[in-house]
């Protein structure tokens, strides 16, 4: 009886220091000057996702028919190959990023090195060969390198003879440099309890982001954004954990007391208050809200850069948009909907708590009649009509309201959803995406402070696992596709400057 619990207690002991040399060997890979760190729970992601099924891995029954009709998605192709990957799912495995060879490196542990060989020369349509002393094949901007049971991809940053390529894949997997496990905060962020832990320093975050046009563009047109991607904040902190019911996220901005970010930010943040929910419909795609300090907000360089693009608008330039920033005391959002009948056209409202609202109205309603465009007034609503769209100015519990809907609202408010309230009551920042949108399920997120976040996806369907349900999200993206018709700064101006001779009364 004693030799059998010895031996249970010596097996149990070997897969656990088994687990921990896996994990170890990998995370002194990463050297020490890494700008971001990304860690994985391997054995408890391919479990809660259904993949890891008594012992062998496999596309969860309730994901295939979402991974054979989005063949060319990222996530669906690591599905459809990760049975044949070869992986050790025992153990960790990393992403990090740097400024150097290569912007982005993943490291992941092998059980099966030659099955990783094969999947991926299938794959890439190439063959492994030795460069540098490292087995490995370059295709387009990746280097993927299989060595002692490490499979190593790196994403270089800019275009490069494989041979360079290859000789920086060999010191990291010859750990010929000071790793991160020397860095005590970031190693216990990556080590702390979590299902995908991530540390990011602001040099990581603006290389991932100015890399994305999407990005670019919305820095373009809204440079209030860079208030966070362009302040001296030193890092990010966030742990995604993901339960039965919920997939939990918290975040936490690493920042001196006396940078200039908590200085603005202690200025700038008014306190939260949900009541702008009871102008904004409940069926919006998004809502995005921030919780400011009007005569505070205005001073911000990039506000400043917005009312001066505004001034220069013809016509509707005149309106005093600074004045009326300024007299913002709370909330200012908006809501956010693609419109079903016009590719690349949106349904928009936005509400904002201000100290005299009908004094805005007022102010806004004189401007449109001196240009021709009185308004119809209807239950205390200005109406106005533009292209497919009825415009409404209205004043509901003290929150000013603009809705440009291109149908008539029948449908209740955001404040009626008791989820999404409770959030936006206690963050002065925070943004919901609608089911509709995920079609897997609904994500909060909300700052009750300028360091500290929390942000859920409950997941739609009763009894699914939220990782199952990330999963299905995942694999529903659709690759991004390149648009080079975007508008650029020139045909913006001109769209706003026009827009003001359309809008007319409702006939």
């Amino acid at each position: 009886m004693k030799s059998s619990r010895l031996l249970t207690f010596v097996t149990v002991m070997m897969l656990l220091a088994s687990c921990s040399n896996v994990s170890d060997n990998l995370e002194q890979m990463i050297p020490e000057d890494a700008l971001g760190v990304v860690c994985v729970n391997v054995p408890e992601i391919l479990k809660k996702t259904g993949i890891s099924n008594d012992g062998n891995l496999v596309i969860p029954e309730a994901v295939k028919p979402i991974v054979d009709q989005n063949d060319a998605s990222t996530v669906c192709t690591l599905l459809t190959d990760i049975p044949y990957l070869g992986l050790d799912t025992s153990g960790k495995a990393f992403a990090y990023f740097t400024n150097k060879t290569f912007g982005r490196v993943l490291l992941v542990a092998l059980s099966d090195a030659d099955a990783t060989r094969k999947t991926i020369a299938r794959r890439t349509g190439g063959d492994f060969q030795q460069v540098e002393g490292v087995d490995c094949i370059y295709h387009e901007d990746n280097l993927y390198v299989v060595s002692d049971k490490v499979l190593l991809i790196g994403t270089v940053n800019r275009a490069m003879e494989v041979n360079k390529a290859a000789q920086q894949a060999a010191i990291i997997l010859k750990k010929q440099r000071k790793s991160i496990v020397d860095n005590e905060q970031v190693k216990q962020v990556i080590n702390a309890e979590g299902d995908i832990n991530v540390y990011l320093q602001q040099d990581a975050l603006r290389q991932i982001l100015r890399k994305n046009k999407t990005y670019r563009e919305i820095a373009q047109k809204l440079p209030l954004v860079e208030i966070f991607t362009e302040s001296d904040i030193k890092a990010y902190e966030c742990h995604l954990n993901l339960n039965d019911d919920a997939a939990n996220l918290t975040t936490r901005i690493i920042a001196d007391e006396g940078s200039d970010y908590n200085k603005l930010l202690n200025t700038t943040l008014a306190d939260a208050d949900a009541a702008f929910l009871k102008a904004i419909p409940n069926s919006m795609d998004y809502i995005i809200t921030m919780s400011v300090k009007g005569n505070n907000f205005v001073k911000l360089q990039q506000i400043q850069q917005l009312v001066g693009m505004f001034k220069r608008l013809p016509f509707i330039g005149r309106i005093d948009l600074e004045g009326i920033l300024a007299s913002i005391d709370g909330p200012i959002a908006v809501g956010l909907a693609r419109d079903p009948h016009l590719e690349g056209e949106w349904n928009a409202v936005l509400a904002a708590k201000t100290t005299n609202p009908n004094m805005i109205l007022n102010q806004i309603s004189s401007f449109a009649t001196s240009m021709g465009q009185a308004p119809e007034i209807y239950d205390g609503e200005y109406i106005y009509q533009y292209e497919n769209k009825m415009i409404k100015l209205g004043v509901t519990d003290g929150i000013l309201y603009l809705k440009m809907l291109d149908y008539e609202q029948t449908e209740g408010y955001a404040y009626e959803l008791e989820s999404v309230r409770k959030v936006f009551e206690t963050s002065n920042i925070g943004f919901y995406i609608n089911p509709q949108v995920t079609q897997g399920g609904t994500f909060t997120f909300g700052m009750s402070d300028h360091y500290n976040g929390k942000g859920q996806f409950i997941p739609t369907e009763k009894g699914v696992h939220s990782a199952q349900a990330l999963l299905k999200v995942l694999c529903s993206i659709k690759p991004a596709q390149a648009y080079d018709d975007m508008l650029d700064d020139e045909d913006v101006t001109s769209t706003l400057g026009t827009a003001i001779d359309q809008l007319k009364p409702v006939e």
